[in-house]
């Protein structure tokens, strides 16, 4: 495994799981939520977001973390490993509306240093629960388009986990 792309729905963990892969073999993570907004909360591009990401996957090594669904014919052909994050609604959306509610009470810093509004966070859960149904759909299909990568499809945390806990760099499944 050296080129890692992590997939699902917005807010499930596939940044967490990437920053957790990356550490343990030791290959560049590129967060992609940084490529979509920019300061002030301004969405960025589709031609800045398409060569930030085109510089990337045609590097030897690299982990993403996104579903790139306008070109996913790209990154997911170039990656050598995906593994899908196929949790249930319900843990989803209790792991958003955890992440998002906390960044509202911190004022943290996120993507390119935006803080997180009550009207951020309430527009990022609306999203997650109206991509759902649509990836669950689409991502089985596309998956076969590609049937010579590794894919890991995890629907649920102890599974996740337990395969990341078996991951090493020399065996890399």
């Amino acid at each position: 495994m050296n080129r890692i792309l992590i997939i699902g729905t917005s807010g499930c963990g596939k940044s967490t799981l990437a920053k957790r892969v990356s550490e343990r073999l030791q290959i560049p993570f590129f967060p992609s939520d940084e490529f979509y907004w920019e300061p002030r909360w301004k969405i960025a591009t589709q031609d800045k977001v398409h060569k930030l990401v085109w510089n990337i996957v045609y590097q030897d090594t690299w982990i993403l973390d996104g579903n790139f669904d306008e070109i996913h014919d790209l990154v997911w052909r170039r990656a050598d490993c995906i593994i899908w994050l196929d949790y249930p609604l319900l843990t989803i959306f209790g792991q958003i509306l955890t992440r998002n509610f906390r960044w509202v009470l911190t004022r943290q810093k996120i993507w390119s240093g935006n803080t997180m509004t009550l009207q951020r966070a309430i527009s990022g859960i609306h999203h997650m629960v109206n991509s759902y149904s649509q990836k669950k759909k689409k991502y089985p299909f596309w998956l076969s388009e590609i049937p010579n990568i590794v894919c890991h499809r995890f629907r649920a945390r102890d599974e996740t986990e337990m395969w990341f806990e078996n991951i090493t760099k020399k065996e890399g499944n």
